[in-house]
């Protein structure tokens, strides 16, 4: 099987190219950052550099494949609009385009759970249920943008699996991991309510199971979107304390009620539009509610029509996090 995965610099695209060659596929990885993509290409596989947000040159640098994986895009719970509509929703459609002139009619995205963030505890929350009528960050709206366009081209003999993992962590990880020890820099590190709102996380390789998983999944199985993770939740407390764990950072938490939490968040993000001020917020108040809430997802529909089921456990996959960090000389 050819495979083209978008994106494959980043953290979850790079485990991915690397869990697609050790299965024997024959992968395409487009990306941004050469030097990740150099050591790809030191690896055997055929590193193109693309950005999705460049038309033109993504057309240029795909070839006809088997299916695309479209991993790339931004993340993050800013508050301009504008920084995700141009990644996530042009890029998608130019991603698109791209797909039709070297017809490739097979689409696996990845998506994200935000998208059912009501500010409110959801447990087990299945693909069919109503979605929010409004969307609590850009973020999400745009990854539902992409996720509602790549559906509606079914009738053109597209097919597209949408996968929704949660909180992803794992080797190369630059996104949780990051958010973490930057709020660990402080005095103590902020817990809301204590930090006992539940949640579900996915160890990295699951993640490329289930995309193992899609791209030879029946017919049946296509033009649906499905959870992702784990399928073993965690509070928020365990997980902060399991990831500085990892990178040897002491773990100070305090407790923070949801009213002072948000007081808090409201001026870091007042601070970022200052001079010198951080160019990003610590936290946002989205973050806050992200945080505080629980958030648990059902794997019924994975493992119905994908066969999907987690490989490894939450714990497990900490360990393992921590055996590859320790072996790079962290």
């Amino acid at each position: 099987m050819k495979v083209i995965v978008t994106g494959a610099t980043g953290f979850m695209g790079r485990n991915l190219v690397e869990g697609l060659k050790q299965d024997g596929m024959e992968v395409i990885a487009t990306g941004r950052n050469r030097e990740v993509g150099a050591e790809l290409e030191k690896s055997g596989v055929d590193f193109r550099p693309a950005d999705i947000e460049d038309q033109k040159g993504l057309i240029k640098a795909l070839s006809p494949t088997d299916c695309l994986v479209h991993s790339a895009g931004k993340s993050g719970h800013g508050d301009e609009y504008n920084e995700y509509h141009g990644p996530n929703v042009v890029g998608t459609r130019n991603v698109v385009e791209a797909c039709r002139r070297h017809g490739i009619r097979k689409i696996i995205f990845i998506s994200s759970p935000s998208i059912y963030f009501t500010r409110k505890d959801r447990y087990d929350i299945s693909e069919d249920e109503p979605l929010p009528k409004k969307q609590k960050n850009p973020y999400s709206l745009t990854k539902l943008i992409s996720e509602r366009e790549l559906l509606a081209l079914a009738p053109e003999g597209f097919r597209t699996i949408i996968l929704r993992p949660r909180g992803v962590y794992g080797p190369h990880d630059n996104t949780i991991v990051p958010i973490i020890l930057k709020l660990a820099e402080k005095d103590a590190i902020p817990l809301i309510n204590g930090g006992n709102a539940l949640v579900d996380v996915t160890y990295v390789e699951n993640y490329v199971d289930a995309v193992k998983k899609g791209l030879r999944a029946k017919d049946s199985a296509w033009n649906h979107a499905y959870n992702i993770s784990n399928g073993d939740p965690i509070t928020m407390r365990e997980w902060f304390a399991e990831v500085l764990k990892i990178f040897d950072v002491p773990f100070r938490p305090k407790s923070i009620p949801i009213p002072a939490a948000k007081v808090m968040a409201g001026l870091m993000e007042a601070a970022s539009f200052l001079p010198f001020g951080p160019k990003k917020p610590a936290m946002t108040r989205f973050t806050v509610g992200y945080m505080a809430r629980s958030m648990t997802l059902s794997l019924k529909k994975a493992k119905d029509m994908l066969g999907y089921a987690p490989r490894i456990g939450t714990q497990e996959g900490f360990e393992r996090y921590a055996r590859w960090y320790r072996e790079r000389g962290g």
